[in-house]
């Protein structure tokens, strides 16, 4: 593993167990094996190095819900599959989850790469939208009813105070999701199913 992979993993890992301000630059550094001059060639200051952190646990977030969202059959599927992901993804990457909770640093919203996973987020959720098997809503209004409740748990759940892991309950948010956002016709959930 390259250097840079090191001490991102480490930072990411002291960031995760310390948060952004307690956790040092000697602690990384220590914990990834590198040199002062190997870190500071690779991040110029631990704010950049927190910024790239939190960048790099958003794309592999991004990634894996894309991926399910993006390849769904019919909108109930991709409702319900990123919810299921997102559950899925905290449950297995709890120190990168807890990067995503915590403060966001100034510049990762503007990026190239987030702005492109919202916008074929959105395209999705227009395309689904227009032939009524979703609710026409604001972004915000869709992220919040989407994955709010999932995210809610996983913050709980990371902070010890919900016991069932994330994966347990993905079936009901899921299906609490598609209650919301999905849009009925007599039975249900069953438009654009």
């Amino acid at each position: 593993m390259k250097i840079r992979d090191r001490l991102l993993l480490a930072a990411e890992r002291q960031f995760a167990e310390h948060g952004a301000l307690d956790a040092t630059l000697t602690q990384i550094r220590a914990a990834a094996g590198a040199s002062v001059g190997a870190l500071y060639h690779h991040f110029p200051d631990k704010s950049d190095l927190y910024r790239q952190v939190w960048a790099h646990a958003l794309t592999d977030y991004q990634q894996h819900f894309w991926v399910v969202v993006g390849h769904s059959a019919c909108a109930r599927e991709g409702v319900t599959a990123g919810v299921r992901e997102h559950l899925r993804w905290v449950g297995e990457n709890q120190y990168r989850a807890r990067i995503l909770l915590s403060a966001r640093p100034p510049g990762v919203r503007d990026s190239e790469s987030n702005r492109a996973f919202l916008a074929d987020v959105w395209r999705w959720w227009r395309t689904h939208a227009n032939y009524g098997a979703v609710r026409e809503l604001p972004f915000d209004l869709v992220y919040a009813l989407w994955l709010g409740p999932a995210q809610e748990y996983s913050r709980q759940w990371l902070a010890g105070d919900m016991r069932a892991a994330p994966t347990s309950v993905a079936g009901e948010l899921a299906e609490a999701a598609w209650l919301t956002l999905g849009v009925a016709t007599g039975t249900p959930g069953t438009k654009g199913t």
